[in-house]
């Protein structure tokens, strides 16, 4: 288990040097924006999505609504973003909750473009965990808490006004959580499916003023 998280925490890191490192502005003919040329530098930005389902079969249902996650970065260069985010998920069956979870933390996301409307971006979360589920020995809830680590690709589309969508199609992540009566828990996710693939938008929001100049 121990060799699994060094591989774990080594291929995240590995794989964001290469998005981040001089030699990405090669990588399948994209390049970085210098800090000469007009791009997001300065700006804000907001993303996210919510998602719910649910399945019904004759004799139960279940549903999971959830977000994922919910963040808010700040451009430190035309390439770079570090922010904050929140995500939520929770799970029913029969209209009782049997799982909550809470998860908050840091990020950072390197990006390259990919031509004028396209831009491949690599993200790694570091979160917080905390939430309740059903105990397996009773019907009573019990806490837990933890922490995540995540790196996941994403390829964005440019929509213009500052609005983008986002699609991500992989994931690379590490989850343990602890309970009073069960221990740690740890989960591992990494590669391609339907699991890792999701979609999201996102909007920059520009704060600083216009000087007289901009304005003509």
């Amino acid at each position: 288990m121990k060799y699994l998280n060094k591989t774990v925490f080594s291929f995240a890191v590995a794989g964001m040097s290469l998005l981040s490192g001089k030699v990405s502005a090669q990588f399948l003919g994209g390049h970085r924006l210098k800090s000469g040329e007009d791009g997001p530098k300065g700006q804000f930005m907001m993303y996210g999505s919510l998602d719910y389902s649910k399945v019904t079969t004759p004799t139960n249902s279940s549903s999971t609504v959830s977000s994922a996650p919910l963040g808010v970065g700040y451009f430190i260069n035309n390439n770079d973003l570090i922010g904050v985010n929140y995500a939520y998920t929770q799970n029913s069956v029969n209209h009782s909750v049997v799982y909550k979870q809470n998860e908050a933390g840091i990020w950072y996301s390197p990006s390259l473009m990919l031509g004028k409307y396209f831009v491949l971006i690599g993200q790694v979360d570091a979160h917080y965990v905390w939430g309740q589920q059903q105990a397996t020995t009773a019907d009573a809830m019990q806490n837990f808490n933890g922490f995540r680590l995540r790196a996941y690709p994403l390829i964005g589309i440019l929509l213009g006004g500052g609005w983008a969508l986002k699609f991500k199609f992989a994931e690379l992540s590490m989850l343990q959580t602890k309970t009073k009566e069960e221990g740690w828990t740890k989960s591992y996710v990494a590669g391609l499916s339907g699991s890792t693939f999701g979609v999201g938008i996102s909007k920059n929001f520009d704060f600083r003023k216009k000087s007289a100049k901009d304005d003509n």
